[in-house]
């Protein structure tokens, strides 16, 4: 009898605890639902046509003045200028080294004429000395001694091996001279080069619009819009003249966020200012990979490009702020669970379903996914109790 009632004690007690341990698991009824995947973004309004401005020259240039944006521009009409100062400077630098290298020219001119008068007067004197010579020479032994003869004739040889001498010099000269020229010359095109470059920069720094209409400065790839006392590189596309006829929308949507974007889907866009009118679109382009768009911000965004289907000119203007939401799958019936139910083990998908006073691990395929629900494909059905956190082991089932 005491066997009996201990054993009822102890299976009393056994039941509590798993009682009490059910008790703390959160369950989640499957069931078909509405689901969708929609993902955020931010962005801005832009035209889908403009003609671009370029920064003129074949140098960095510094901006000393800008025209307002978003003011309407006349064709002709000025709207940026760079700071002349330091062009300038760089002009008188390179013109000073021209005329240094106009004076080591005309000088290695006159140092070359020096040389070459110096060993023409040397050959005229050997060559006088060669007349005396050959006047004055006789190799009679009855007239002059045997040892008078020989210095006669050596003094001949070295007249010989001088002239020949300062004829190699004389040539030595000017193809040293030519060397020397050679390379001036290439110092003073280089030079002459960058100074040409100058002279342009310094007829090239004002920018005019070549269209008449809005005017709307262009960010770089950081993100930045041209400003005064900004370094910009000659080609950079500074401005636009938009065609506000045909505007689209360009959105950003942060890299962990954007779940399957392709282009053709659906887009939903409220403007900024105009938070209660809602304009309809269309993904047309979707960049190939994330990046940066604030300097010093490691955050990296997907870049879209989407299509209007309604065009408002009295408020979409180039630049106007917008929020966007791209759906990525249409609203269907399906079978999904939270995140936090699917487990993932030897690449296999699996969730804790309730049975009894048991947890069944089970193996599930999963479909497509938002930020918070995943679909279920295979697995379970309609009215299943899945845990929403892991059981403790002793309530696991073998399943």
């Amino acid at each position: 009898m005491m066997r009996c009632y201990a054993s009822l004690l102890l299976s009393l007690s056994l039941f509590s605890c798993n009682s009490e341990q059910q008790s703390t698991v959160p369950l989640f009824e499957v069931k078909k639902t509405a689901f969708n995947i929609t993902v955020s973004g931010f962005g801005e309004i832009e035209a889908a046509q403009s003609q671009k401005i370029l920064s003129p020259g074949r140098r960095p240039m510094t901006l000393a003045w800008l025209k307002d944006e978003n003011s309407y521009v006349e064709k002709g009409e000025v709207i940026a200028r760079f700071d002349a100062q330091q062009i300038q400077r760089d002009s008188r630098e390179e013109e000073l080294e021209l005329l240094k290298l106009e004076q080591d020219i005309l000088k290695s001119e006159a140092k070359q004429k020096e040389q070459k008068h110096e060993v023409a007067s040397d050959q005229s004197f050997v060559k006088h000395e060669f007349d005396f010579v050959d006047r004055f020479a006789i190799d009679d032994l009855r007239i002059y001694s045997q040892l008078e003869i020989i210095d006669t004739l050596a003094n001949r040889d070295f007249l010989e091996a001088k002239d020949g001498f300062l004829s190699w010099k004389d040539s030595s000269i000017d193809d040293q001279h030519d060397s020397q020229m050679a390379v001036l010359n290439i110092k003073r095109s280089g030079v002459d080069t960058k100074f040409q470059q100058l002279q342009q920069a310094l007829s090239s720094l004002e920018v005019v619009s070549p269209y008449s209409g809005l005017l709307i400065y262009q960010k770089d790839r950081r993100g930045e819009k041209p400003s005064v006392g900004q370094t910009v590189f000659p080609g950079r596309s500074i401005a636009q003249i938009p065609n506000l006829e045909n505007m689209q929308a360009k959105i950003y949507v942060q890299a962990n966020e954007a779940i399957d974007l392709a282009v053709g889907q659906k887009v939903e866009i409220r403007l900024d200012a105009f938070p209660d009118t809602t304009f309809t679109g269309e993904t047309s382009d979707v960049s190939g990979f994330p990046r940066s768009i604030e300097r010093g911000n490691p955050v990296t965004y997907f870049e879209l490009t989407a299509s209007l289907d309604q065009q408002d000119k009295a408020i979409m203007q180039p630049g106007r702020k917008l929020s966007a939401s791209i759906t990525v799958k249409n609203t269907s019936e399906s079978l999904v669970v939270p995140l936090q139910t699917l487990h993932h083990e030897q690449g296999e998908s699996y969730v804790y379903v309730k049975q009894g006073d048991f947890f069944d691990k089970r193996k599930v395929r999963s479909g497509r996914k938002n930020l918070y629900l995943v679909e279920i494909t295979e697995g379970i059905t309609g009215g299943d109790l899945v845990a929403l956190s892991q059981p403790p082991l002793n309530m696991i089932g073998n399943g």
